[in-house]
Formats: structure tokens, sequence, C-alpha cells
């Protein structure tokens, strides 16, 4: 087994996919906010596994700066890397406004997509150097909703507008085309997406929804499906051979992106304006 990069893997998907993958002989580093929260999750997952190979790296993926400092800790400590799973997102109800970051961008964008993105390009070379490199995304099964959606190059930083539900839209739609874009410019790494539906979360996350909100969750929750089994798609895309195609949903059946997502000309718009905000 190898080393592998879970972002946001303190807690939810991303921490089942770490106990699971811990439980397979993985080396798990996660990228995580919280020390406290990310302390936690590496102590729980050597109880439950009986495996020290979980560790953890400060990392706040809404600042460029300490995803960076993250990616050097790591290549620091590790060496080498072997899959990247980009879990970690922010989407937050309770938002009604942009919030700006210390590099000037909104929030989700910051997050959602200009972090993956770097943290893909500072690692690509570890991973190019990998007997079988992998980056794996998460894009969101409410694209579905919107087969006809398109990227909105003038509102990507939410100059325009703002609303935290069509902003996460937009930035899983940006997922998929970054993911697209980088399966053709890195051919020796494997570089695919999972399409996640509802899941059941834990509420206690997000402290500031209002009640109504706390209830639509609740009844969303029965129709979910578990982190754990959600998780098992994670592993399995990560870590097991025949998975060939893009996009995966939670059956592990690789699906059709939303057609905007192809196009080429997007992906490679979109490219050029994130690595002028990078600097790369």
């Amino acid at each position: 087994m190898g080393k592998m990069i879970i972002t946001g893997g303190n807690s939810g998907i991303g921490y089942q996919a770490a106990k699971q993958l811990v439980q397979k002989g993985w080396q798990v580093t996660l990228f995580c906010r919280n020390e406290e929260r990310a302390k936690t999750a590496c102590q729980k997952i050597s109880a439950e596994t009986g495996s020290q190979q979980v560790d953890y790296i400060l990392a706040d993926l809404s600042d460029m700066a300490s995803v960076r400092a993250a990616a050097t800790v790591y290549l620091e400590n590790h060496g080498s890397l072997d899959v990247l799973i980009n879990n970690a997102a922010d989407f937050d109800l309770s938002v009604k406004k942009p919030v700006l970051t210390r590099d000037g961008l909104e929030k989700q964008f910051a997050t959602n997509v200009l972090a993956p993105y770097l943290l893909s390009e500072l690692l690509m070379l570890a991973l190019e150097n990998a007997d079988d490199g992998r980056i794996l995304n998460i894009s969101s099964k409410g694209l579905a909703v919107f087969p006809k959606i398109s990227l909105d190059f003038n509102n990507l930083n939410s100059e325009k507008t703002y609303s935290p539900t069509k902003t996460y839209y937009q930035n899983k739609l940006a997922l998929l085309m970054l993911s697209l874009y980088q399966r053709e410019k890195y051919p020796n790494v494997s570089i695919q997406a999972i399409r996640v539906p509802n899941v059941k979360l834990d509420i206690s996350r997000y402290p500031n929804l209002s009640p109504l909100m706390k209830t639509v969750y609740k009844l969303k929750s029965l129709l979910s499906i578990s982190a754990e089994e959600m998780a098992e798609v994670y592993t399995a895309l990560a870590s097991e051979p025949g998975f060939d195609g893009f996009l995966y949903d939670e059956h592990c059946r690789e699906i059709r992106a939303n057609s905007s997502a192809y196009d080429k000309a997007g992906q490679e718009r979109l490219c050029c304006i994130l690595d002028k905000l990078i600097q790369l």
C-alpha cells in the first residue's frame, strides 16, 4: 500500500474513507483546519483500526498560503504521494452574503475550487512519480437537476450575486471542468471525480442553521445514504484497479457529467483564470 492525503478528513465521508483506507494498510494524512478535531479523528481511527498509519497536517483550504505550507510540510515529512482525495468543501446555507478571505476571494470559491486545483498542482510531480498516482475530486448529485448549467465566468468570485446553493453548484461544475482539463494535461496520473448524493450529516457541524433548515436537513437525512456507504466509493476508486472512467456515482457506476463540463475552451479559460490567481 502507499501514501494518501484526504482533505477534510476529520468528519463525515472523509473520516470514514480514511478509516477504511487505514484498515487496508494505507498511510493516510488528513489535511484539516481544526487541530483539536484533527487530533481526535486520528486517535479514533487508530483506536478503531489498531493502526498508527494516520496523521494530520493543519491546512485552511480557504487560505492559499496555508495550502502551500501544508503541501510543503507533507512533502518534507513523507517524500512521496500516491493518492490525493480533494474531499473538503464549504457549503453553509446560513451564510447569506459573500465571506471574503484574506486573499480577497469569496470563501466558497477559494475552498471548493482554487484550493483543490492548487493542491493538485503542487503535489502533481509526486503523483506523477508514483507507480499509480491518483486524484479524486468530489462533485454533487445536485448538478443532475441542472443538466444545462454552464459556468458563469463573470461571477466566479461572486462579483455580481451570491447564493450559497448556486455558488456551490457553480463550484462543483468548475471542479469537474478542472478535473477533465488535468486528465489531458497529466496523462500519467489518474484523475477522476465522484458524484455524491445526499449523505447523512452531523447537524452540529452547522450551528448557525435556522430551526427550519435543521428540520429540512433531518428530513433529508431520512432519504440519505450513510457516510460509511459513500466512503466505500472513495476507497474503491482510490485503491482498487478497474476504474478507468471519469465520473462515478454512489454505486461505483460510471456516469456522464454535465455537458458544459466537457467544453475544452471553457476548461482552458477557467485554468488560465486560476493560474493567475495562484500565480503558478
